[in-house]
């Protein structure tokens, strides 16, 4: 039996029907999982049929009731504007939030084995009132667990953040020595568990220009990162670091480290994306379900154009079955 993979819709005024029908248009994906869409189900009739791909769409009621190369869709109610698409608005966000909440159970209650989200809108969740700021921190409150460290996954770079959405006026603060350690203990079970990597060697990025410059620059290496290495190390974790972010990218290959991490959002995406090149995969590590998504946005701008880039969620699909299929007992 193939493993059902539960997808969130995203925001429906973005490009997450649009490349989630075209991961499954003709594709070997259907040969290693069966996806279920959760989402409004005139968004997906919509859209395969304004993008003009034949892939099969069947409703059902429950995640069983998927059926081998078709996609099966569990409808989320919510009122679907085509005019809407390009901009977000309080209903896109609510419907996303839905679309995660009964994907996310489906997935809790063993229905599907894994969930892959397709891109939603912070602005556009905000409208309809919900007080997250991401996906990885909605679903860490809904597994109620702090465990959970956003990595993001390409066939040649893992990269992992301390802080993942707060103001950069804010990450100074936030990095303390507990944080790093936890970090460390998280990315490497991760990368035991999920990635099947045996003894994994572990890169900690300086939150300073030149980590600190012998505290010229800034203390916090010397203070606060270094003492997490060292805690890690003494734990039986290979790790080295703190690195200078600017030189450490340019420098890596993919048989230095298995897991990069980085104090701060853009300090390790920007360079893990400009190398992923639309194929990066975003992995919620610690949580006790499998998650991952596509490294991208709702990209409004070119929403139902049928121009969108369907490789980061093949990618977060695969990824998904991958994790799933080694975390079996």
């Amino acid at each position: 039996m193939l493993p059902i993979i539960a997808i969130s819709i995203g925001d429906v005024h973005g490009i997450g029907p649009e490349v989630i029908l075209k991961a499954f248009d003709r594709s070997e994906l259907f040969d290693i999982c069966r996806p279920v869409v959760f989402g409004p189900a005139e968004v997906m009739q919509y859209s395969r049929s304004k993008l003009g791909i034949a892939v099969d769409l069947m409703e059902i009621d429950a995640p069983a009731g998927a059926k081998e190369r078709s996609i099966g869709v569990i409808d989320v109610p919510g009122q679907f504007d085509p005019a809407g698409i390009g901009a977000p608005s309080a209903e896109s966000g609510r419907i996303s939030v839905a679309a995660i909440e009964a994907a996310f159970e489906a997935v809790r209650s063993g229905a599907a084995q894994a969930l892959v989200t397709a891109p939603i809108s912070k602005e556009a969740i905000a409208m309809a009132g919900s007080s997250y700021r991401g996906h990885t921190e909605m679903l860490a409150a809904l597994c109620d667990s702090d465990d959970v460290l956003m990595i993001l996954s390409s066939n040649t770079m893992n990269v992992g953040l301390v802080t993942i959405h707060v103001p950069l006026a804010e990450v100074a603060a936030l990095i303390t020595t507990d944080r790093v350690t936890r970090t460390i203990r998280i990315g490497h079970r991760a990368m035991r568990e999920d990635f099947a990597i045996e003894d994994p060697k572990i890169a900690i990025l300086a939150l300073n220009p030149h980590a600190g410059d012998g505290g010229l620059l800034g203390g916090e290496e010397a203070a606060v990162i270094a003492p997490a290495v060292a805690a890690a190390v003494e734990e039986g974790f290979d790790v080295e670091g703190p690195f200078p972010a600017d030189g450490f990218f340019s420098a890596h290959t993919q048989q230095m480290y298995d897991l990069i991490i980085a104090m701060y959002h853009d300090q390790g995406l920007v360079p893990f994306k400009l190398q992923a090149k639309g194929r990066g995969v975003n992995i919620s590590a610690g949580l006790p379900i499998v998650r991952t998504s596509p490294d991208h946005g709702t990209a409004y701008n070119i929403a139902a154009l049928g121009i969108a880039n369907a490789e980061s969620m093949k990618e977060a699909v695969y990824f998904a079955r991958t994790i799933a299929m080694n975390r079996l007992p």
